[in-house]
């Protein structure tokens, strides 16, 4: 309540003269100042737009080439590759990343309504990974990607056939349902 009061009493607290830097984010989400208003003063976040853009380089599109240069012997079959820990690395950086950006914008939602969408997507994007992960190791086996699940010769020959099944629910799981969340 005292910290109210201090910034009530600021000079710049009021977006006069001696308005601080960042006080149109204060006015929009705590005054009648439109937020459109101080949408069009907000200034581009080069640093996080910087470290999205990084990230997505290097854990999205340098993982198949990681995966090409570390050995497959480092990285046996039924372990996590290197392509997962940077899949894995990917769903925790993101978040952290997209709250800091939440965190600066001038209009924000509800803080549940934040969480449940971090949640949402952090489980898409962990639901995406282990269908990537076993997708990767079904490759390995003769499991050829242009067929559907049920025309794959590796798996139509799998005891008992309700395995099948199985392997169409991951193949949903990882592109309709973790896509999707993601």
């Amino acid at each position: 309540m005292e910290a109210a009061a201090r910034r009530r009493q600021h000079p710049g607290a009021a977006g006069g003269a001696g308005a601080q830097p960042g006080a149109p984010f204060l006015q929009a989400r705590h005054s009648s100042v439109k937020a459109d208003e101080a949408a069009g003063t907000a200034p581009f976040h080069f640093d996080l737009w910087f470290y999205f853009t990084l990230q997505n380089w290097v854990l999205d599109f340098g993982r198949p080439i990681a995966m090409l240069v570390f050995p497959l012997e480092w990285f046996p079959l039924n372990k996590p590759s290197v392509g997962d820990y940077f899949h894995m690395a990917y769903n925790i950086i993101t978040p952290f990343l997209l709250l800091k950006l939440i965190e600066r914008s001038p209009r924000t939602l509800p803080r549940s309504m934040i969480y449940v969408s971090i949640i949402t997507f952090v489980m898409g994007a962990s639901i995406h990974l282990v269908g990537d992960s076993v997708n990767h190791r079904l490759l390995f086996s003769g499991y050829q990607h242009h067929l559907s699940v049920r025309e794959n010769p590796i798996i139509k020959n799998l005891k008992p056939e309700t395995l099948i099944d199985s392997f169409e629910l991951l193949y949903y799981y990882d592109e309709y349902l973790g896509h999707s969340m993601w």
